[in-house]
């Protein structure tokens, strides 16, 4: 059978419900992680991005400023670019206001089209006095150079990725620069060239720097480089430069290993990087108290004031100007106030940290995590398999959460989240199918169990048509003797049971009649039944008119084929139609209730034995008694009187003696024998029976009521 075969393979692949196959998953994540596909990457930056917007750096007044050539700005001074000689009056404006450092986050690479010379050469038709006037002025650019000289000024150099030779496409000068320990260039980011401003500002400013602000993969800025790597040359990033000059540091150092770079330092001040040289950005909300219009600097507002000692950011945010970034906590943030909040975290000493152990750090709680799910999954029920996953999911989420809030740590859980939800699908499919095996195996086993018991059941009926078979049920029973009348009835408690009845004529005027009950219920006690019923009826054919005889000879011969070790209570008795004389025989029954017409209900009591098969040879003596015609014998087995109710009371002699004398004189054994069967039933209510029920009902006529019919 294929299907059974499938069935059995994914079984035993499932083995130990999936705990092989989850390990085998868990190992397979864990070497994943090593190579970090995009995947895991994007997973962690999303795990950070929530945390940097859940819990940004919080803001400060902090030395760092903004000079931004807004939209105001260019409605004022007139649009983009500005002639240099405007330039070089708003660096003048903001030297006045002495500021620590100002960085360009703007290129000069060409000259300016607006210097006088320019002019006379794109108008050659001038006058002669124009011309010289106009030769004689000092060009633009010289002019800003002079404003950049005298001010702690950084310009900025456009790092490129392609080597292609453009305008002022030059080799970079050298900022001082001390490596300690291995060189770090092998893993500084690698430029091959730059686009720089023009040599004449470029000599003036005090230094010069990378503006490079590095995407993620998916565009979103979340690290950017303090040093790179430009044709061979190390150069620091705007920010970095800007904090050297600051401080007055002559030189910056990078702290190396043979695992990269470590961190960066100028002066006393330690930035850790990452190994690239790197750092984690920690931005605050956008902060629009950051910048000051061009034009309030221009026109000599208080606002100048607010440059004194500060940090100082130049660049432009006008329409069609600005270069926008994509933030944690923002998805638009122009490209200068990128600078102003990586100077802001330096300034601040609220670094995110990546530590050198996280990566072994996640992936060993990776590993524990998901052997805990592995171990103890399986051994849980349905209802409660899902809570360890939610307990991890949860607890991975506040590890994280502490590390950036408390430690300002990137400690990235989301990878053991995604591994230990696939390891928890892997148990819960194994459960699934495991279950769904045992579901066919219990109900392959089901399926036997019926078909055994429609078997059996099959049996007991077959059984249960046999039993009743051997008992005699055609009344009336003797219709050519009209001297008595005979009724008698089994019900069994189970599909057999029992219980036993006969009767016979022995000859022409004497009647036997036999009720017993044997020790037990269903299959061994019908068995036994019909063994007793077979040899006593056959010691009664024998004896013929001796109940005496009869009863210990059937004792004797019952015990010997008993190895159960069975007992059956018996009653019987022979009448003589003639004279109504009755012997009787008790093997521990209960004696037969007389109903007389006109009189009230008596026991006809009896010496009798034991049971028989207790003694096997006790001697068991004979009772008589002389019925008049009319008088009727009821014989009954204890599923009468010892039948329930649902609140287990017995139905009792008693109760039966009750009704027997509530009944009519007149009323036939049939009669009486189903009324007592119907009365037994009502008072049960519908409780399984306790034991069979039999009843034999025996009218005496006479020899009157044979001659008058």
């Amino acid at each position: 059978m294929p299907a059974e075969r499938v069935r059995n393979t994914l079984a035993s692949v499932f083995h130990w419900r999936g705990r092989t196959l989850a390990l085998i998953c868990l190992i397979g994540f864990l070497i994943f992680r090593i190579v970090e596909p995009v995947p895991f990457e994007t997973l962690r930056t999303t795990l950070f991005d929530a945390l940097h917007v859940m819990k940004p750096r919080a803001r400060q007044e902090l030395p760092v400023i903004i000079v931004d050539i807004d939209e105001k700005s260019l409605a004022k001074y007139g649009q983009w670019p500005w002639p240099r000689n405007l330039m070089a009056r708003l660096v003048d404006r903001v030297g006045e206001a002495r500021p620590l450092a100002v960085g360009f986050d703007i290129l000069f690479s060409e000259p300016d089209r607006y210097s006088p010379h320019r002019i006379l050469d794109n108008f050659q038709h001038m006058s002669p006095t124009l011309k010289r006037e106009l030769a004689a002025l000092q060009s633009n650019d010289k002019l800003l150079a002079k404003s950049l000289s005298k001010i702690p000024s950084v310009i900025g150099i456009g790092a490129l990725l392609s080597d292609e030779k453009t305008v002022n496409t030059r080799p970079v000068k050298q900022i001082p620069v001390v490596e300690r320990g291995s060189s770090a260039k092998p893993y500084l980011l690698h430029f091959p060239t730059a686009l720089q401003s023009i040599p004449e500002l470029d000599g003036a400013a005090k230094s010069r720097a990378s503006l490079n602000v590095l995407p993620e993969f998916d565009g979103v800025v979340r690290r950017v480089p303090l040093v790179i790597d430009i044709g061979g040359t190390v150069t620091p990033t705007l920010t970095l430069e800007m904090l050297r000059l600051a401080v007055g540091a002559s030189h910056f150092a990078i702290h190396s290993d043979t695992h990269g770079i470590r961190g960066i330092s100028v002066d006393d001040v330690f930035v850790p990087t990452e190994s690239d040289g790197r750092i984690w950005v920690n931005f605050s909300e956008p902060n629009g108290n950051l910048y000051v219009s061009a034009a309030d600097i221009l026109d000599g507002t208080p606002q100048a004031r607010l440059l004194a000692g500060k940090l100082v950011l130049l660049g432009s945010t006008g329409l069609g100007l600005t270069d926008t970034k994509a933030t944690p906590v923002a998805a638009q943030m122009n490209g200068i106030e990128v600078h102003a909040h990586v100077l802001e975290s330096i300034i601040s000493g609220k670094h995110l940290i990546r530590p050198i152990y996280a990566d072994w750090l996640e992936l060993g709680i990776t590993f524990v995590t998901g052997l805990f799910l592995i171990l103890i999954v399986p051994s849980l029920g349905s209802k409660w398999a899902s809570a360890p996953l939610a307990v991890l999911i949860i607890s991975l989420a506040i590890v994280a959460w502490v590390a950036h809030a408390k430690f300002a740590l990137r400690i990235d859980t989301s990878f053991a989240g995604a591994a230990n939800t696939t390891v928890f699908a892997i148990l819960l499919i194994a459960s699934l199918i495991e279950t769904d095996r045992l579901r066919r195996l219990l109900q392959r086993d089901l399926d036997l169990e019926r078909a055994a018991a429609e078997r059996l059941e099959g049996e007991l009926s077959a059984a249960r048509s046999i039993q009743l078979g051997i008992l005699p049920s055609d009344f009336p029973a003797f219709p050519e003797h009209q001297e008595f009348d005979l009724y008698a009835f089994l019900e069994p408690a189970k599909a057999v049971g029992g219980d036993l009845y006969d009767f016979e004529m022995l000859d022409d005027h004497h009647l036997f009649f036999i009720v017993g009950d044997v020790s037990g219920k269903g299959i061994p006690a019908s068995l036994f039944m019909a063994l007793t019923k077979a040899l006593y009826k056959s010691s009664a054919m024998r004896r013929r008119i001796e109940i005496e005889s009869i009863m210990t000879e059937a004792n004797a011969e019952i015990s010997r084929e008993n190895p159960a070790m069975m007992f059956v209570t018996a009653l019987s008795g022979i009448l003589d139609i003639r004279t109504g004389l009755v012997q009787f025989c008790n093997a521990g029954h209960d004696p037969p209730f007389l109903l007389s017409p006109g009189q009230p209900v008596t026991t006809i009591k009896n010496d009798g034995g034991p049971p028989l098969c207790v003694l096997d040879d006790f001697e068991y003596p004979r009772d008589t008694y002389q019925l008049n015609p009319g008088d009727m014998i009821v014989l009954f087995t204890d599923g009468v009187t010892e039948a329930l109710n649902p609140d287990k009371d017995l139905y009792t002699s008693a109760r039966l003696e009750t009704f027997l004398s509530k009944q009519p004189d007149d009323l036939d054994c049939a009669a009486l024998a189903s009324g007592i069967y119907e009365d037994v039933k009502m008072f049960a209510d519908g409780a399984e029976p306790s034991d069979d029920v039999t009843l034999l009902t025996l009218r005496y006529l006479g020899p009157q009521a044979a001659t008058a019919t």
